[in-house]
């Protein structure tokens, strides 16, 4: 006796459309708490990745350059590239913290201890400090000024800078340890960026569900504002600050701690250096030093400040369509948000923002410029 042979059939029902939606809302879901535990495994790292990631795309040019001179060697590249990244950014960075702490604690002692001195009262007194307080009398009556507050609020500021500065340096000593994991780690990751570049950017392309020409767009932007914005901004402050602590040097005003002030302030659009510069020509011209005053003030009207004017648009001429004004607000909410690094975040952010809504108006146009009140609007006059 035989059995009855029977056709075969598949293991599980297919699979309907119900089923189909019910797939794909557990992938959703698991997707999501697998992103969600990705964050939680490098939030604390997130500062060096991104930072890493940008100074990756700045020196890409160089390292691509580099592959190619040595015969597609991608290791070699991209150590190489590595090692001038450390060499022409991060151990000056590093000297340069060092000696701008040392620095701004000498000056803020001296402060301190010229307006804690006994003649202090003779010094306000004297030349033109007297004739300044007498305009200001007679034009803001309603302002009360005198020395004993402005001895006491001078004293008090300096006691209070000295302190945070020791409170930050031994934060800083502190977490030493720490300071040393993240920088060996940010080196690492410059060179898997940098030889790894083009897998990344290809997998992040395939997964995202943007047009091809769109992704280009993004990715595109975003490089640029790296290239352009940022290398373009820092560069300018870098040369602002080293030409305005000559002048300092010059005028014997401490070059290294105000220099580094005066290239802070460089990023800050329409007033930049002068927040710097025009208060110690003051100083000067109001301590007696007239001649030295009229030299610093031509000096940075006529150089550091030509430096902004002269190389800014030659240098951030690919990112032209970025509005400085936007540019601005993207640096002081990115410092307000993120601190130090907010400089970096803030025109990033900005940029893709831009990139999204510059995306969602091609992908919407038809229904966007169907509307009845957009099209009365365009036919205005």
């Amino acid at each position: 006796m035989t059995m009855n042979s029977t056709p075969d059939t598949p293991d599980t029902p297919p699979i309907g459309h119900h089923s189909n939606k019910i797939f794909a809302y557990f992938l959703l879901f698991f997707l999501v708490v697998a992103f969600m535990f990705g964050f939680v495994l490098v939030e604390p790292f997130m500062h060096t990745i991104i930072l890493s990631a940008v100074l990756s795309i700045i020196f890409s040019p160089v390292n691509s350059r580099l592959y190619l001179r040595l015969g597609g060697r991608a290791n070699l590249a991209a150590g190489l590239t590595s090692i001038l990244v450390v060499v022409l950014i991060l151990l000056p960075t590093a000297f340069l913290v060092w000696g701008l702490v040392t620095e701004g604690m000498h000056s803020m002692n001296a402060i301190r201890s010229w307006a804690g001195r006994n003649d202090f009262n003779e010094l306000m007194q004297s030349g033109r400090i007297a004739e300044l307080f007498a305009w200001a009398r007679e034009t803001l009556p309603f302002v009360h000024i005198d020395q004993a507050t402005i001895q006491a609020r001078l004293l008090s500021f300096t006691q209070n800078f000295t302190q945070y500065v020791l409170d930050a340096s031994a934060t800083l000593v502190g977490n030493m340890a720490k300071l040393i994991l993240r920088f060996f780690l940010m080196i690492f990751m410059i060179f898997y960026f940098l030889r790894e570049g083009r897998g990344i950017v290809h997998k992040l392309k395939y997964l995202a569900p943007l047009r091809t020409h769109q992704e280009d767009f993004m990715i595109d932007s975003l490089q640029r504002v790296s290239r352009a914005v940022l290398l373009g901004s820092l560069l300018i402050a870098v040369l602002q600050g080293l030409t305005g602590a000559l002048g300092l040097w010059i005028v014997g005003i401490p070059p290294l701690f105000w220099g580094v002030m005066m290239g802070l302030a460089a990023l800050i659009p329409v007033v930049g250096t002068g927040l710097i510069w025009a208060p110690v020509a003051a100083y000067l011209y109001f301590f007696g030093e007239w001649h030295m005053a009229a030299f610093f003030l031509f000096y940075n009207v006529l150089i550091v400040t030509n430096i902004d004017t002269i190389l800014r648009p030659l240098l951030m001429r690919r990112a032209a369509q970025v509005s400085p004004f936007l540019i601005f607000l993207a640096i002081l909410g990115g410092i307000h948000a993120f601190g130090a690094l907010g400089i970096i975040y803030g025109p990033l952010i900005l940029t893709f923002l831009m990139a999204m809504l510059t995306i969602y108006g091609e992908e919407y146009k038809e229904v966007l410029t169907s509307r009845t009140g957009y099209a009365q609007h365009r036919n205005e006059p």
